[in-house]
């Protein structure tokens, strides 16, 4: 797909080995301007995760350390500096720096939300899939939430095209030997199904997990397994970033993903209430598509290898924009799909054998308010592309 070169410059030490002496390490911000940015280092810590403290410039900045290994843990923390700049950080885990924690509180017996100081910001639909209710089963996802007002700006099943719910993943030609399945539509029995809860994230810094959900045929034969890994970090008061990262393995044999950009990929969907009123929907791209009118949407020859894309839309006469960014690592040749009624996301095909696993990444930036600019949205996406 894409490539970008962009590099983050990262030196780590430990100041001593002495367990007294306290843990160290410099971070060197990459050619743009960190702004609430999320970033993480890899440290030498064991028996510890959670919340915890840096300490830089005599100012305690909220930290999260996620376990990688059995010794080492990855440190995250939002990061406001200059392009070029070196922080020298001190580990603390002495010391109590925040008062407000992403968690994780059950909604259903098939839902689940994520909440950041008491205010929802994602919801995770996971239905047991039942034959006898195909429509209302046959797909997780996410949901999405206006981060000042706690209203869900996504839609779920019903309204225009059912199968469009939230943040979805799915192709209409699944394909494997002789046989072929739509995972997009799901009408006869084929679907995407939650199976269980591999991990849950939740902190000072960020709240996620990862959802280990099995692609089935009519038979429940079990034809990708999919690690779906969703971590939520607020960025301001009215916006939030959503990092969306899969991994699928081939299970029963080589796959091929297939289908059009308008029935296939990861794709987001905003509530009823955006197709009901399309006239108001726009889109935000880079520069050089420009000269396609903001209210019209993308050709053929314009849609391909788009790096972001933006929906401007209004629920109930307020304002939202949800941007999509495309991994530069991702796969293939992509194509993006638009629609005024509320959907957009990019589409690649794929020919997926057993072994290693496809690997996709995304982020949506969702902005509450006053529309970010070009500008401010392409550097949005440089900094998610030098992590």
């Amino acid at each position: 797909m894409r490539s970008l070169s962009i590099i983050l410059f990262l030196f780590i030490f430990i100041s001593s080995c002495s367990g007294s002496e306290p843990m160290t390490f410099e971070f060197t911000a990459g050619s743009v301007d960190l702004d609430q940015t999320p970033v993480s280092t890899n440290l030498e810590i064991s028996d510890f995760t959670g919340g915890l403290c840096l300490e830089a410039g005599g100012e305690l900045i909220p930290a999260q350390a996620e376990r990688m290994t059995p010794s080492r843990v990855k440190v995250w923390w939002l990061s406001s500096q200059q392009a070029g700049e070196t922080v020298e950080y001190t580990v603390r885990m002495d010391a109590d720096c925040y008062d407000s924690e992403y968690s994780w509180v059950r909604t259903g017996d098939a839902s689940i939300q994520l909440q950041h100081d008491g205010s929802p910001l994602i919801q995770y639909e996971h239905p047991v899939y039942d034959v006898n209710d195909i429509e209302g089963t046959k797909k997780p996802f996410h949901h999405v939430f206006d981060p000042i007002s706690g209203e869900m700006i996504t839609k779920g099943p019903g309204g225009l095209y059912s199968h469009h719910r939230g943040i979805f993943y799915g192709y209409n030609r699944v394909i494997i030997y002789e046989d072929e399945y739509d995972m997009w539509h799901a009408e006869n029995g084929e679907r995407t199904e939650h199976e269980s809860f591999v991990s849950e994230m939740e902190g000072p810094v960020f709240g996620g997990h990862v959802a280990l959900i099995q692609w089935k045929d009519p038979d429940d034969r079990i034809i990708l397994e999919e690690e779906r890994d969703i971590r939520v970090f607020q960025q301001t008061e009215n916006s939030f970033f959503i990092d969306f990262h899969t991994r699928m393995f081939a299970i029963a044999g080589p796959v091929r993903l297939d289908g059009d950009l308008q029935h296939a990929g990861v794709q987001f969907r905003a509530a009823q209430y955006v197709a009901d009123n399309e006239e108001e929907t726009r889109f935000i791209r880079p520069e050089m598509l420009s000269h396609v009118a903001p209210d019209e949407e993308l050709g053929e020859l314009d849609r391909m290898d788009v790096p972001w894309n933006a929906m401007n839309f209004n629920i109930d006469g307020n304002n939202y924009t949800v941007v999509y960014m495309t991994n530069p690592a991702n796969p293939g040749t992509s194509e993006m799909s638009e629609r005024l009624y509320g959907r957009f996301g990019e589409f690649f095909p794929h020919y997926h054998s057993e072994g290693a696993p496809l690997e996709i990444r995304y982020r949506f930036w969702v902005v509450a308010g006053e529309t970010p600019t070009v500008d401010e949205i392409e550097r949005m996406y440089q900094l998610y592309t030098q992590r």
